[in-house]
């Protein structure tokens, strides 16, 4: 939980000097693919986790590394060296991201369906998510046998459940609630 905090502070900060030089796009960009690098190096995030290696040597690796990237994400990656927080980069990256989309007017959502939908069905949903919202959606649909029938939806955190099994589970609970109040003996 404290790994979340943490990534939005860095996050947040990040994404209020990209958008003061106008370099939002740029330095998600940029982001990404330090993150897919160190995920990608096993031996670079080793060298940088490495306590017995100088920070600054950490930084010059850094800035050697990533050396076509924006002077303002080079100094953020080093920034995160000196503080020991590199490993939080995919966390802060994730938050950058939803922070842009958020000032683009984009929300994310989620949607799992029983079965595959058509592209008929998945263009409904978008324009029915966007009515909803009043954003653009930027939506991950999945397959997802375990819900038997229907489709679950989360956007921003709040879930709306039309699945068969999302349906028997509150059945459940109902019937397990009348026999604990003593009407189901």
């Amino acid at each position: 939980m404290i790994y979340r905090r943490i990534a939005r502070r860095y996050a947040a900060a990040l994404f209020a000097s990209a958008a003061a030089q106008a370099q939002v796009d740029r330095v998600q960009a940029e982001l990404e693919s330090a993150r897919g690098t160190l995920e990608a190096h096993a031996d670079l995030r080793e060298v940088l986790g490495h306590p017995e290696i100088p920070v600054l040597r950490k930084q010059e690796i850094i800035r050697r590394v990533f050396a076509g990237f924006e002077p303002l994400s080079l100094e953020f990656l080093a920034l995160l060296v000196q503080r020991r927080r590199h490993a939080y980069l995919a966390d802060i990256a994730d938050e950058y991201s939803r922070l842009a989309d958020e000032a683009r007017g984009v929300v994310r959502a989620r949607v799992a369906s029983a079965v595959a939908m058509t592209d008929a069905q998945r263009e409904r949903l978008r324009r029915a998510l966007a009515r909803k919202t009043g954003k653009t959606p930027r939506v991950r649909f999945e397959v997802d046998p375990s819900l038997l029938a229907g489709l679950t939806v989360t956007v921003d955190n709040e879930v709306v459940d039309a699945s068969a099994r999302g349906r028997l589970e509150r059945m459940r609970e109902l019937l397990a609630g009348a026999r604990f109040r003593g009407l189901g003996r």
